[in-house]
């Protein structure tokens, strides 16, 4: 009866306590200064932060909002202004017709109304052509401000996933404790134990009170009281007593035996009790120590700004967009990298101690720059612009037998190709453009030795079949300067129409014959009229049909006469409905910068910083 009785308190208090002879078991952790303050504040100003950029965010989605109904209103006003164009058009031809028959007509009226309408509908166009590039630049504005809110979001959720990391840490270090409790326990024995044995359960018996009112001290004094003693059925503090010494003992009476006792006592919860106290997942308890030590860092902010619009920014391996830019990094050393394609990539190993600010300088690609090196400015994730050959300083000849020098005092680069009518239709199908050719109604061919006005036709139907790498034609000087401002636009770099010289530098190729292969024009080289090819006097022959010149570049021998910046209305080079002898690389063909010809291309040049 009473060795059952023993081992059965003996069983039942082992189960809560361990004495002295565990106490090398386990040892004392080191304690991680708690965060919790910190990520509180940080909260608090990334929450007030995406408060903000929300705010933004709606405003920018606002002003887009309002340039789209500004730019379908326009739209609707295009078409307006278009009947009343055809309108004051054919009532101003009617009253030609009747001029012919009757000399003293007064047509002004009908002048002054087609000018307006001519007028009106211009500045529509401009209007709508300048609000698409506005949209475009506040389309793009709007995405960074989206990217700028999701990253603060991702930094929130961070914070938070960190906080209750941190929260857990603090907890655990709060319980992780050592204690001395004194007690006093009074017991009344079975009658038929011994006096040792009564002393011995009395003993144990105050144990327990002081493991628990140790557990109760511990858990009273934490930052989180209330909710771990409300979860603490769900954990064990795993409580040690490292020693006890019994200060008193003895019978009270007949049948009690009072001690008190002093403990010193441990507490050595698991990883997982901090979590299980505050009702957390177990994923933010189990680690080590010193793996919870290295996690315990301070977190600052990094503003990033470069010299570049549409760079792209890489910390540690990973993307976030565009600068400027601010990220939310932890203390410690960061990998930076900004690039931007044909510049240097800035690259930098920043030591991140305290919120900080960081400018990168880009610079372009000086040392890969070569005449006839080629490459392509990207407009967007899945479409580049057209391919490029670079031409640098030095002194050139031109003209008639290559008599004139000159002296190039800077790098350009040149499209490879006349603008193609896809590209030309990615222009039209994202800004709204239309021609001249268009708005007229009308484009020049060439038919039996005269320009003779064509109507109805304009870029997509020049009145020959052509395919999407078909050089587009019918386009005027005011349309391809369009075109390059457009370019300008999505690139970030500087396009506009070659002179005079550069075209015909970028034409020779460092030769000083008429053509560029020599002084004799070649069947099977170009597309000209009478030149012997299966488009000659039938159309335009797509681009990369015939041979290179030496610099890599396609169609500067026939095809299509090309616009030029001079102001006057110049082009070069030929066409497939002109004599190889108008193809010569110093030939030259006037016309008014608004005409629109089915004979009459361009081709680029993009301007390059030294």
């Amino acid at each position: 009866m009473r060795q059952g009785t023993t081992a059965l308190l003996s069983t039942l208090l082992l189960g809560l306590v361990s004495f002295g002879i565990f106490a090398e078991d386990a040892v004392s952790p080191e304690k991680a200064a708690p965060l919790v303050n910190q990520i509180d504040d940080a909260l608090f100003s990334k929450n007030t932060e995406l408060e903000d950029a929300r705010k933004v965010l709606q405003e920018q989605q606002q002003t887009v909002a309002n340039q789209k109904a500004e730019l379908n209103r326009l739209r609707q006003r295009d078409e307006k202004l278009s009947a009343s164009l055809n309108q004051a058009k054919s009532d101003l031809e009617k009253a030609y017709q009747k001029m012919i028959s009757d000399p003293k007509l007064d047509i002004t009226t009908y002048q002054s109304t087609y000018q307006n309408a001519w007028s009106e509908y211009k500045q529509n166009q401009k209007s709508q052509f300048e609000l698409n590039n506005k949209l475009e630049e506040q389309e793009g504005l709007l995405k960074d401000q989206e990217t700028t809110v999701s990253l603060l979001q991702k930094n929130i959720s961070n914070l938070q996933q960190n906080k209750l990391k941190a929260r857990a840490t603090r907890l655990r270090e709060e319980i992780s404790r050592e204690g001395t409790e004194k007690v006093s326990f009074t017991n009344r024995c079975n009658p038929s134990m011994t006096i040792a044995d009564c002393e011995q359960q009395t003993i144990k018996l105050a144990l327990q009170k002081a493991v628990k009112q140790f557990q109760t001290s511990l858990l009273n004094n934490v930052t989180e009281s209330a909710l771990a003693g409300k979860n603490v059925s769900k954990a064990s503090l795993n409580v040690h007593v490292l020693q006890h010494q019994v200060l008193q003992s003895g019978f009270s009476d007949a049948s009690r035996y009072r001690t008190i006792v002093e403990a010193r006592l441990e507490a050595r919860p698991v990883s997982a009790t901090a979590c299980q106290l505050l009702n957390i997942d177990s994923q933010y308890c189990i680690i080590d120590d010193q793996q919870n030590i290295q996690r315990e860092v301070a977190w600052f902010n990094l503003k990033l700004h470069s010299n570049l619009y549409d760079d792209q920014v890489i910390v540690d391996d990973v993307r976030y967009g565009h600068t400027p830019l601010t990220l939310t990094l932890p203390e410690g050393e960061h990998q930076i990298r900004v690039e931007k394609t044909g510049y240097l990539p800035y690259k930098t190993t920043l030591n991140l101690k305290s919120d900080s600010q960081l400018r990168a300088v880009l610079q372009e690609e000086h040392n890969q720059l070569k005449t006839g090196f080629s490459f392509a400015d990207s407009l967007s994730q899945d479409l580049s612009g057209p391919g490029l050959v670079a031409i640098t300083p030095g002194k050139f000849f031109i003209g008639e037998h290559a008599s004139t020098q000159v002296f190039l005092d800077h790098a350009f680069a040149i499209s490879s190709t006349p603008v193609t009518v896809e590209l030309f239709r990615t222009f039209v199908t994202q800004t709204g453009y239309r021609s001249d050719a268009e708005l007229t109604k009308t484009c020049v061919a060439m038919i039996n030795n005269q320009m003779t006005p064509q109507s109805g036709h304009y870029w997509r139907n020049p009145g020959f079949k052509q395919s999407s790498q078909s050089p587009v034609v019918c386009v005027s000087q005011n349309d391809a300067k369009a075109f390059t401002g457009w370019l300008s636009t999505q690139t970030g770099f500087k396009y506009r129409l070659p002179t005079e010289d550069e075209w015909e530098i970028a034409a020779r190729a460092g030769t000083h014959t008429d053509y560029w292969w020599g002084d004799d024009f070649a069947t099977g080289l170009a597309n000209t009229g009478w030149g012997g090819s299966y488009w000659s006097n039938k159309s335009t022959s797509p681009v990369k049909s015939f041979p290179t010149n030496p610099l890599g570049l396609y169609d500067v021998i026939g095809n299509v006469w090309e616009w030029t910046s001079a102001p006057q209305g110049l082009l070069k080079g030929g066409a497939w409905s002109f004599s190889p002898r108008n193809a010569v690389v110093y030939s030259q063909l006037f016309a008014e910068p608004s005409t629109a010809a089915n004979y009459i291309g361009f081709r680029v040049v993009r301007e390059i910083k030294e």
